[in-house]
């Protein structure tokens, strides 16, 4: 008995791929399928024969696949990059696509973390600059018209290194600023005025023009001398502020005298114990009028 398996018509696909069964009497069965033969024993009858060839068909079916076997044949592609055994040029290996955000070798700015920031360097701080010089500010806070406690202590220096505003009416008001200008040489340099000159410390310079403020009972120290026809001709420290208690006098003076006037014109008046002398003041504006204290 024989069976034969392919197209539809009959034939084989191409003479080797079909399936023919061959069965013989002699208990020997002779099955082809896909050009090879394979020959089975079988004890049984000619259609069991058949019927147990058509089973071990379709199991031999389900673990051989031709078409891998073709494919091992000859018609398997080259690896890329492998040479054809032909000896035609190898095929380019394709271009390898970047990979897409998601793949293990994406790098920070894919996986949404953004590169920390450089630290922005932290701005110098400014340097604090140094607080003003307090005689600076002394100088530059009073005016025209200012009363102060400043008197020339008795060798030509001044009693405070900075000026303090007083009052005009108390009785420690001992000058009085006329002009403010940039030298001491721009004041007025007569009788009972001075100039009292500061250099700041950026290098520029500021005087106050001072008016002794005079009143009466106040003492300052002078030199006297008689003169060949009697008289008395005295040289006072007129801006100086002498206690009038005191019985030493600066050196190089020999008298303290007691302010008994302060006139704008007109003579002085005369005591008959004691000589009173006068000293014009504020460039002739006024007259000063002292008498030399006894001890």
């Amino acid at each position: 008995m024989s069976y034969s398996g392919g197209t539809s018509d009959g034939s084989d696909r191409d003479g080797n791929g079909g399936t023919h069964i061959d069965v013989r009497g002699d208990g020997r069965s002779r099955i082809k399928v896909a050009g090879r033969d394979i020959t089975t024993t079988y004890f049984v009858s000619a259609s069991s024969a058949a019927l147990a060839a058509l089973v071990g068909l379709v199991a031999l079916l389900g673990m051989w696949q031709p078409w891998e076997e073709t494919a091992a044949v000859g018609e398997r592609k080259p690896s890329i990059g492998a040479e054809p055994s032909d000896g035609s040029a190898a095929q380019p290996a394709p271009h390898r696509e970047p990979p897409s955000v998601g793949e293990d070798d994406e790098g920070p700015e894919a996986q949404g973390t953004s590169p920390s920031p450089s630290p922005s360097p932290s701005p110098s701080p400014s340097p604090t600059p140094d607080p003003p010089d307090p005689v600076d500010v002394a100088f530059a806070s009073v005016g025209v018209g200012t009363c102060l406690n400043v008197y020339d202590a008795g060798w030509g220096k001044l009693n405070q290194d900075r000026p303090f505003a007083v009052d005009c009416g108390a009785n420690f008001a001992f000058s009085k600023v006329t002009m403010v200008t940039t030298s001491a040489s721009n004041c007025p340099q007569g009788g009972g005025q001075r100039g009292w000159g500061h250099v700041n410390d950026n290098g520029s310079s500021v005087a106050l023009c001072l008016d002794r403020v005079f009143v009466v009972g106040q003492c300052f120290p002078a030199t006297l001398s008689k003169q060949a026809d009697g008289s008395v001709h005295g040289e006072g420290r007129l801006f100086s502020v002498w206690g009038c208690d005191r019985t030493q006098v600066p050196r190089g003076q020999n008298a303290i005298m007691t302010i008994t006037a302060v006139l704008s014109g007109g003579g002085c008046p005369q005591r008959q114990d004691r000589r009173t002398l006068s000293w014009q003041i504020f460039n002739g504006a006024r007259k000063l009028c002292a008498v030399q204290m006894t001890h």
